[in-house]
């Protein structure tokens, strides 16, 4: 399928994920379904990972259960208390295509009953009142506190133009080198980033959690709760490109009416997308953040001319919305958070 890929003038890319690293190493057509003891939680980023030990042809065996993120779950309403070690559960989820008795977790039912939804949108497997809550902790008629950029924004799972993924969803016109590139990623072992290594632009504004921007006059610093990646938009403080690259490249912003126009170069992330779509060391790219009337929602257009990897420039887009009570929390990625029981 990815040689297929390769070989299409135009991609199409509604099936990426936004989780720390492709998802295609699980089998997301076959669910599979274990029962056995808890024996440990690493609640922390980027995935949150459990160990269940049952009983599989008279032995003892180790299940290595992969979960979304801290964000993710948490804004799901999947309380950690309810993990708790040395319990009897039930898990069911997809199993790894790259190593047995591994799987990624979509249901899973304590020993109090009670079933939780692990991933975005599964359907209940044991109760009728499983199911996904989408982020956003207030009052759905509640008022944002300005109609500007300057606030906290999230992504809406329910929303597809606000799902992170939605980024990638639209036709990407293609160079041989680009395609050449696709056919030799190997989507169940490869990944743009592993473990705790960050992503840079544009794959972090696929990021699912919490997003703010603030104003510092010369400049505007815009927090991404991924990797805890703070982004500094230069508007008027005389500062000129550098001439190393970074990551997040340079930014610098000029507004247009409400909306806020950046322009970043001297990138040194080597990917567009997380399907390992490569990008070239002259990359450019204009991102556009336009609020609406009301402050409760927040348009963004990338266009990425990259004569390396697309004939002609991408135009890439998504969405975020306000919602009460939505923070950029702290990622620590790799710490393990403490659980008290």
């Amino acid at each position: 399928m990815r040689r297929l890929l390769a070989l299409m003038g135009i991609l199409l890319l509604p099936s990426l994920v936004w989780a720390h690293h492709s998802f295609t190493e699980f089998d997301q057509k076959r669910t599979i379904e274990i029962s056995g003891t808890l024996s440990d939680v690493a609640w922390q980023n980027p995935h949150v990972r459990l160990k269940v030990q049952s009983m599989e042809g008279g032995k003892i065996v180790t299940w290595d259960i992969e979960c979304h993120s801290v964000g993710v779950l948490s804004r799901s309403n999947v309380n950690a208390k309810a993990l708790k070690v040395g319990d009897k559960v039930k898990v069911a989820g997809n199993p790894s295509k790259a190593s047995p008795m591994r799987m990624f977790g979509t249901n899973l039912l304590t020993s109090s009953g009670t079933e939780l939804a692990m991933a975005p949108g599964v359907k209940a497997r044991w109760q009728a009142n499983a199911g996904f809550a989408p982020a956003g902790m207030g009052n759905p008629a509640a008022k944002p506190p300005s109609t500007g950029i300057f606030k906290t924004w999230a992504s809406s799972f329910a929303d597809p133009e606000t799902r992170p993924f939605s980024l990638w969803a639209g036709p990407m016109s293609l160079t041989p080198a680009a395609k050449k590139a696709l056919a030799a990623w190997d989507p169940v072992h490869d990944t743009v980033a592993r473990d705790c290594n960050p992503k840079g632009m544009p794959t972090i504004m696929e990021q699912p959690y919490g997003m703010a921007f603030e104003d510092h006059g010369s400049t505007i610093v815009l927090k991404l709760e991924e990797y805890d990646t703070v982004r500094t938009i230069h508007v008027s403080d005389g500062s000129k490109p550098p001439a190393a690259k970074s990551l997040l490249g340079y930014s610098m912003g000029k507004w247009d009416g409400t909306t806020l126009v950046v322009t970043t170069t001297g990138i040194s992330w080597g990917y567009i997308a997380p399907n390992g779509l490569p990008q070239g060391p002259t990359s450019r790219m204009e991102e556009r953040f336009t609020p609406s009337a009301d402050g409760k929602r927040l348009a963004y257009t990338v266009t990425i001319t990259d004569p390396d990897t697309f004939t002609t420039p991408a135009v890439l887009k998504r969405a975020w919305v306000w919602q009460e009570g939505e923070r950029v929390q702290r990622y620590a990625c790799g710490t393990r958070q403490t659980i008290s029981q």
